[in-house]
Formats: C-alpha cells, structure tokens, sequence
C-alpha cells in the first residue's frame, strides 16, 4: 500500500505539472495575434514543452485539452489551436493512429482530426466509413457531413454495413445546420442495403424533394418491410394525385404495421373517390384497422363523417363505438 502511494503521489505531481504546462500552451495559443501567425509563423513554445512531445502521456493530455477547448471556442483562437495542433505534428499522430488495429484508437483519431478541421486527411477518413467496427464507421461518416456537409454522403454510395437508427438522426442533425442540396439520391434508392434507402427515404422527407416520387414509390415494392414502412410514411408528406391508388393496390399483400400505415397516410393524400376503399375496411375483424379507417373517412372526405353514421346504422351497428369514438376525436 505505501509503494502504491507513492508511486501515485510522484505520477500525480507529474500530471499537475504536466496540466500547467499544457494550459499555458493553450491559453497561450488562444490569446496570440493572429496578425504574427502569417505564413510559416510559430506559436512559441518552451524547451521544456518542447521535449514533453516525444512522450505520449503528455501528448495524449494536450491533444485531449486542445480537442475540449476547440469545441467550445471559434473563430481566431479556435484557428490558433488548430495552428498549434499542427505546428506540434500532432495531426502526425493522429494520422497514424487511423491504422491502428485497436478500434476505439482508429475511432479517436477520425473524431480528433474532425474537431481540429483537419480537410486535407477527408480522402484517408473516408476509407474508414465501411470500417468493419460500428463506432469507427460512425465517427467517420459523421466527420465526411462535418467537412463536406450534404456531398459528404456520398459514402451512401458503397457502404456495405447497416446504418443504425442512431446514426441516422445524428447524421440528420448534422445536416440540419448546412444548407440544403439537390444532391443527386437516386442511386441510393436502388442500394443493397436496405438502411442506406430508409436513410435516403428520410432525407427526401426532410427535405421535400418531391422530384424523387417514383424512386420513393417504388420502394413499396422492396423486400424489407421496413424499407416499405419507411416508404409509405414518406408518402405522407411526399404525394401526388396517384398517392392513394399506389397505396390501395399494394394494400391486400403488406404486413398489419404497414396497412395501419397506409390507412394514416390515407388521412392526408386520401380523396372522395377513396370512399369505398375505406368502408370496405370497416368490415375487417381487426378494430385496429377500423379505427383508422373510420379516421381516415372523416378526415378525407368533406361528407366521410355522413357516410361513416350512414354505414353505421344501415351495415353494422358495431360500428357506433367507433363512430363514438372519433366524434369525441373531433370535439377534442
């Protein structure tokens, strides 16, 4: 116990000096006129500083105190720390660390040089977006939308591996804060992974890009469910004059989670002429369904509440509860 104290005691000691040491740099890089940092300029840096580079205990604590304050600052002094970064051969090491065989290292190295704005090594992070590790391919597609926004997606083009939900609304939320791009998406409608089109599904959403209809439509037809689910929510906020016919024509052959869908979609793109499309639905034996298809007549035709009161009494008095209940929707 008393050798374990005082090892600790003389690496504590240690890390302290080595922490001041490394705020004065960054605070020293933060604070310096931008004005002497023109062409080949140096921040200065002490002797002692100097030498503490080739240890990697230390390098591991600045580039971890560089990377912290660069998150948090921008503009001259978040360029002044990408300049001592590089001024250090920092990137060097980053760089090296992409061909690790350990995972969480090549993972650090992409989400390190992508804090610091490292554009030149874009062509060498993107050999890393179908990385055979979950969290290296994340970080790595995420920094290609950091440095090169919507074109940055084209990853989209050969990743092999699932990309999960979890990404998915990362990725989204990264391109919520650059400007929109007619990037051309069909090619990935047409790809062998089913999550590169549920991606491409959300974005033409997101996005209103209503020129891809038909690559939207014809993903009613793939063979993943979910992509078929994916599709149809879409169509919801993606639709033509043609939207419910695509709709009801698929309807019979899909599972229950997406006919439940397809008769929420019908809320929106339904019209009059989908009126006995609706009331054919009331005679299912799954309530489920005859709740929403009882919404959706209401909500799609200007006398579906009529027609659904009508059905009631002359069809099927078991559809009163139904009926019931939608008129407390509407008072609600």
């Amino acid at each position: 116990m008393l050798s374990y104290m005082y090892f600790k005691s003389v690496y504590d000691k240690k890390f302290d000096k080595w922490s001041l040491i490394s705020d004065l740099l960054i605070r020293k890089a933060i604070f310096y006129d931008d004005e002497e940092l023109e062409g080949d300029a140096m921040i200065p840096v002490t002797s002692r500083a100097e030498k503490l580079m080739s240890n990697k205990y230390f390098r591991k604590l600045l580039v971890n105190e560089i990377t912290s304050a660069k998150k948090s600052i921008t503009g001259i002094s978040a360029d002044n720390l990408k300049h001592l970064y590089v001024q250090q051969g920092l990137d060097k090491y980053a760089l090296n660390n992409l061909s690790s065989g350990r995972w969480y290292i090549r993972a650090k190295a992409v989400q390190e040089l992508t804090i610091m704005d490292m554009h030149e090594f874009v062509e060498q992070i993107c050999l890393y977006t179908d990385d055979k590790n979950d969290l290296v391919r994340m970080e790595a597609q995420s920094a290609l939308v950091h440095f090169n926004g919507f074109d940055g997606l084209h990853f989209l083009d050969t990743v092999t591996y699932p990309i999960s939900n979890w990404q998915q609304i990362k990725l989204l939320q990264q391109l919520s804060n650059v400007s929109p791009s007619q990037i051309d998406m069909s090619p990935w409608f047409k790809s062998a992974n089913s999550t590169v089109i549920v991606f491409a599904l959300k974005l033409a959403r997101t996005y209103q890009r209503f020129d891809l209809y038909y690559d939207i439509v014809s993903c009613l037809d793939h063979s993943d469910p979910t992509v078929r689910y994916e599709a149809i929510h879409c169509l919801k906020d993606i639709y033509t004059d043609e939207t419910s016919d695509d709709l009801i024509s698929r309807f019979l052959h899909e599972i229950l989670k997406n006919q439940l869908a397809m008769i929420k979609v019908m809320e929106t793109v339904g019209t009059d002429k989908d009126l006995l499309f609706l009331l054919d639905l009331l005679t299912y034996e799954n309530d489920e369904i005859k709740i929403h298809a009882a919404r959706a007549l209401v909500q799609s035709n200007k006398d579906g509440m009529i027609s659904l009161e009508k059905y009631s009494r002359e069809e099927n008095q078991s559809i009163k509860e139904i009926v019931m209940h939608i008129k407390g929707e509407i008072a609600a």
